[in-house]
């Protein structure tokens, strides 16, 4: 006989399971989630892009691969018990069923569930060095001190998109591939012109330093070939950010393309340090300050809210900073 009641839908039933009734624990945690995802499949040959990486489908076949993206991107409590593939339409249609429980105390039950994928087809490493030609020319993109998040990618993504119109019809070579490796992004082309003024366009946008190289890999025609390298460090530091290099701690003011301007948090001395001084010292963010001002000998933030008192201060524009027990002032 039911004993208690629902707090989330009113019912009745016989025990509670982490405060709700059994429907509405399995309302909230489904046997079985689905990540959305997309087929990514090369157009000439077949292989399609699976944890990282093409693989072209071998004795066990596409849908042994297709099956393998699916179980890639679901979450099951229990296990599945049978995976249907039909391919057809620029989609892949998967059917799916198993057996399990969300829970300790809910009794294990068979489920079904349908998803659909689109295929989006692309061109795999080889097949575009097979259209396109051989790697002469690679571009590293990473962050420092911090690697690259999410926006940084989207602003990167953005700016290869400008330079990709930029260099139409001027026969710079073609890119081969622009992929993500961990949380930094490399670009690999044809000809080292093109790599080269990728780098150099990137440097010239975003704050960064770069380091670039040749190597000689061949002669042809009485004309050396050589492959281009950069690596282009993408400063990730932002105004108010607490920094360490050595043994010293500095606020930073502001980030441009000429520099990054600091103020010492010990000395309160200001200065400008050039990005391709910036890269060279082992830097980490080790916090961030809160702007406000100093005000009547109390510090306040920007929404008003005392901090601290600043007894010795001026009144004017500050930023409150702590490292460890330590509590700083930054007039600016």
């Amino acid at each position: 006989m039911p004993t208690v009641i629902c707090p989330i839908c009113g019912r009745p039933a016989e025990r509670l399971i982490e405060g709700m009734c059994e429907s509405c624990y399995l309302e909230r945690h489904p046997v079985l989630e689905i990540r959305k995802f997309n087929v990514v499949k090369c157009k000439y040959c077949g292989a399609l892009y699976i944890r990282g990486r093409w693989i072209r489908p071998g004795r066990e076949g596409e849908k042994a691969l297709l099956e393998r993206l699916l179980k890639d991107n679901v979450k099951v409590s229990g296990r599945i018990l049978s995976v249907d593939v039909e391919i057809g339409n620029g989609k892949v249609a998967y059917r799916i069923s198993g057996v399990g429980s969300p829970h300790e105390l809910i009794k294990p039950r068979e489920f079904s569930a349908h998803y659909i994928a689109d295929v989006v087809l692309d061109v795999c490493l080889d097949c575009r060095r097979n259209i396109w030609g051989s790697e002469r020319g690679l571009v590293r993109i990473r962050g420092f001190p911090d690697e690259l998040d999410d926006n940084d990618f989207v602003k990167l993504e953005a700016i290869l998109e400008h330079i990709a119109f930029e260099v139409r019809g001027k026969n710079l070579g073609s890119v081969i591939s622009a992929e993500r490796v961990g949380r930094s992004l490399e670009i690999s082309t044809t000809e080292p012109k093109l790599a080269r003024h990728i780098a150099h366009k990137i440097h010239e946008i975003a704050p960064s330093d770069y380091v670039e190289s040749y190597k000689k890999i061949g002669r042809k025609k009485d004309r050396d070939i050589y492959h281009y390298t950069a690596t282009i460090y993408i400063i990730t530091v932002k105004n108010g950010d607490v920094l360490r290099r050595g043994s010293s701690y500095y606020l930073v003011l502001d980030v441009g393309r000429d520099g990054i301007y600091v103020v010492d948090i010990s000395s309160g001395n200001r200065a400008r340090i050039p990005l391709h001084r910036f890269t060279e010292v082992k830097t980490e963010r080790v916090g961030r300050g809160v702007k406000g001002e100093v005000k009547n000998g109390e510090f306040v933030d920007v929404e008003g809210r005392r901090i601290m008192d600043a007894p010795g201060y001026r009144d004017g524009v500050a930023y409150y900073v702590e490292i460890g027990d330590r509590r700083y002032i930054v007039p600016i």
